[in-house]
């Protein structure tokens, strides 16, 4: 799984984050039935390139993991990266959803956009080796700044 500092890297540009909040909340009905958890730990970042605001995430985690992660320095790592090698948990499977809408006031505000902007939404839920809910990514991503590279398999 690549994370976003691996994308904005692989396009020659220094990746960046600035951590927006942190909070403990209990999830919207919608987002209880994707994640199979009540209350999470919200973590939310604007993402950078060059110094350029490229996308704002949006991190739900079961309460306990999101307690541990919190507790890193979170304009600086990669959530993935401490996920695996500091919290030594191994994702097996993301299912994401990717789609174009117009960005939201606050997150416009964030990206330096005009509110009637078009940006990608990219949803991801992340599964540990266990099928153990990990993660759930709402991520809103400048059209004009950002890549994905998406690599198919077929399983046999």
């Amino acid at each position: 799984m690549r994370s976003t500092t691996e994308t904005i890297e692989s396009m020659g540009m220094e990746p960046g984050a600035k951590l927006i909040k942190t909070e403990v909340l209990t999830l919207p009905v919608y987002l209880q039935k994707i994640t199979g958890i009540k209350d999470a730990v919200h973590i939310k970042r604007l993402r950078y390139a060059d110094n350029i605001p490229i996308g704002v995430e949006n991190n739900y985690y079961p309460v306990e993991l999101g307690e541990k992660i919190k507790q890193y320095d979170l304009n600086k790592v990669s959530l993935y990266d401490l996920l695996e090698q500091e919290l030594g948990i191994m994702s097996i499977e993301a299912e994401q959803k990717i789609r174009s809408k117009q960005v939201k006031k606050g997150d416009s505000k964030l990206l330096k956009v005009s509110p009637t902007t078009s940006v990608l939404i990219a949803e991801r839920k992340l599964m540990d080796l266990n099928g153990h809910f990990v993660e759930y990514e709402r991520a809103a991503y400048r059209a004009d700044m950002y890549s994905f590279n998406i690599k198919l398999s077929r399983k046999k």
